[in-house]
């Protein structure tokens, strides 16, 4: 099967899109195309239905890396900025 590959905030953005849910954070930030990064996506639930997903389409890829790359250009390009960070780190 062909490679799929989407990042972690494209995702979220699926999510916000498909939510149709006014109360939802996702569904505004989507909405306005404002992205939401999460380079921790994969470690909980989501990422549990992700790996088991990878069984039934193997090539579907989180790429995380590229995200990395879309935030630092975001910030390198903008004139002002600004962000929410929530929590300090991964857990595990």
């Amino acid at each position: 099967p062909k490679n799929f590959a989407v990042t972690p905030s494209a995702f979220i953005k699926r999510i916000g899109l498909e939510i149709n849910n006014e109360e939802s954070v996702l569904y505004w930030a989507a909405k306005n195309d404002i992205p939401i990064f999460c380079p921790a996506l994969t470690d909980g639930s989501i990422g549990d239905m992700i790996f088991f997903h990878s069984y039934k389409r193997p090539g579907f890829i989180v790429d995380i890396a590229r995200d990395i790359r879309n935030i630092n250009d975001l910030a390198v390009q903008s004139h002002a900025t600004g962000q929410i960070i929530i929590g300090g780190g991964l857990v595990k």
